[in-house]
């Protein structure tokens, strides 16, 4: 605890340290990660048992935020050259939910079924909880480089996202269809494809600004 302590106190007496040293960022990457992990098996547990698109989709999307967090608390020390690399990477692997999550839409739509709108709320609704807690916490740190920001668009979209599922539960029980449960797996696939291209954008050129000079 003295130790901790101690990093807090050289970080908030270094105005100019860069954000991604400061040490309770680590403490709230390393918690975000067990939470997501977490909630990746509690999540697609149930999406499998009702048959939700919606909850799948967000269930792949905490383990790419489980593997995002855990690289950023390994990335901290690194340069600015690795952070960047490290910031194309957790682009990828938001790209990749956004085609799993496409996926799983078509998959639903082959075997037709209405999901439980009551499981599919109230699961949203713990990921929502969990979200938005990480999202405060992360709220400082949001302005930092492309793995930094990546960091933050996952969480805030996510949070956005649960908020979307909670209203396909709603949806899905006065219609008694599947339908608002499908849209909401499309528009979470389309978030992620969206937020994938812009972290990989700006990580490619903090490639580019930080490329060694030729010769």
């Amino acid at each position: 605890m003295q130790r901790v302590m101690a990093d807090d106190d050289d970080f908030l007496h270094a105005p100019d340290a860069p954000l991604h040293k400061d040490p309770a960022y680590r403490r709230v990457l390393i918690q975000a990660a067990v939470l997501n992990g977490l909630m990746f098996f509690g999540e697609g547990l149930i999406g499998l048992w009702i048959g939700s698109a919606a909850l799948i989709a967000d269930a792949v999307d905490f383990l790419e935020d489980t593997g995002i967090y855990l690289l950023g608390v390994v990335a901290i020390g690194w340069a600015l050259r690795s952070r960047a690399r490290a910031g194309f990477i957790m682009g990828l692997a938001m790209f990749a939910v956004g085609v799993v999550a496409l996926a799983q839409v078509f998959v639903r739509l082959w075997y037709g079924g209405v999901p439980s709108p009551l499981g599919m709320s109230l699961t949203a609704a713990v990921a929502l909880a969990v979200n938005v807690t990480v999202a405060v916490r992360l709220l400082p740190y949001r302005t930092g480089d492309s793995s930094m920001q990546s960091i933050w668009l996952s969480t805030r979209n996510d949070a956005l996202l649960n908020g979307l599922t909670i209203v396909a539960g709603v949806l899905v029980a006065n219609r008694m269809a599947a339908w608002p449960d499908i849209v909401a797996g499309l528009i979470i696939a389309g978030v992620n494809l969206y937020a994938a291209r812009t972290i990989i954008v700006a990580a490619r050129a903090e490639l580019k600004a930080t490329e060694p000079a030729p010769g």
